[in-house]
C-alpha cells in the first residue's frame, strides 16, 4: 500500500534583516549630524516663516525707505562664452518712515536678490538701474524690511516647509544616532522603532505637516506664476 505523498509546503521567507539582525548602537557621528541639522533647520524655519509673514504685508509697518546708498554684490557664472560677473544681490541703507509717521528708523537696510521674486527683482533693478531714491517696504518690529509680495510669500513658505521635513529627519538622527550611510548606526527603519511612542507620533506629525504644507506651498507658488500675482492688492 502506497502512502500518499506529502503535499509540498510553500517556501518560508526569511524575516526582514532589520528584524533579525542586532540593532547597532547609536553612532556618535549620527547624533552630531542630527544636531547640526536640527540647529540649521530651526534657524531656517524661523527665517523663512517670519519673512513670509512680513512679505505678506499684513503685519508690521508700511512705509518708504529713503535710500542713502546701495552696494551691489556680484557672483561669477560660467558659460560657453567664458566666465563673467553678474549681479547677485544689492543692499541699500537709508531712513525708513512709516506711512502714518509713527515709526522712523534712521539706520534701516534691506537686501534684495536679483533672482528672487519678480517684485523683489524689480525693486533691485529700480535701485541699481533707475537709481530710485525711495522704495515702498514693510518693516517688522525688530527692524527687518521686506518688499510686500505674494510671490515672495510662496517662495519662503516652500523653503519653510522643506526645512520642517529636514528638521524631522535630523531630530530622529540626533535621538537615535542614525546616519545616512549604511553600516553606521541604526538604519532608518531601526531608528523608527527606537523612538519613544510620544516622540514617534511627533515625528510622524512633522512629516505630515511638512509634506502637505510643502505640496500646498508649491501649488500656491505655481498658481501665482500662472495668474501673475506678483504684488498684493494694497500696493
Amino acid at each position: 500500500m502506497q502512502t500518499p505523498a506529502a503535499s509540498p509546503q510553500p517556501p518560508v521567507e526569511p524575516p526582514p534583516a532589520d528584524e533579525t539582525a542586532p540593532v547597532p548602537p547609536p553612532a556618535l557621528i549620527g547624533r552630531i549630524f542630527g544636531i547640526v541639522l536640527v540647529v540649521l533647520t530651526l534657524g531656517g524655519m524661523y527665517w523663512t516663516f517670519s519673512t513670509a509673514v512680513l512679505s505678506s504685508g499684513y503685519v508690521g509697518s508700511h512705509g518708504d525707505l529713503s535710500i542713502g546708498k546701495c552696494a551691489v554684490e556680484y557672483t561669477t557664472r560660467s558659460s560657453k562664452m567664458g566666465t563673467h560677473r553678474v549681479q547677485h544681490r544689492v543692499t541699500c541703507h537709508g531712513v525708513f518712515r512709516s506711512s502714518d509717521g509713527s515709526v522712523v528708523d534712521e539706520s534701516a537696510a534691506i537686501t534684495l536678490g536679483f533672482g528672487g521674486s519678480s517684485a523683489e527683482s524689480d525693486a533691485a533693478d529700480k535701485v541699481t538701474e533707475e537709481k530710485a531714491d525711495k522704495l515702498a517696504v514693510n518693516r517688522s518690529s525688530n527692524g527687518a524690511l521686506a518688499i510686500t509680495s505674494v510671490e515672495s510669500v510662496g517662495n519662503y513658505l516652500c523653503g519653510g516647509f522643506f526645512f520642517m521635513l529636514v528638521f524631522a529627519y535630523g531630530s530622529k538622527c540626533a535621538l537615535t544616532g542614525s546616519f545616512p550611510k549604511k553600516g553606521i548606526g541604526p538604519s532608518a527603519s531601526q531608528a523608527d522603532k527606537m523612538l519613544p511612542k510620544a516622540l514617534k507620533a511627533t515625528d510622524e506629525w512633522l512629516w505630515v505637516i511638512g509634506g502637505i504644507g510643502l505640496v500646498l506651498a508649491i501649488l500656491f507658488r505655481i498658481g501665482i506664476g500662472i495668474f501673475g500675482l506678483a504684488t498684493l492688492p494694497f500696493q
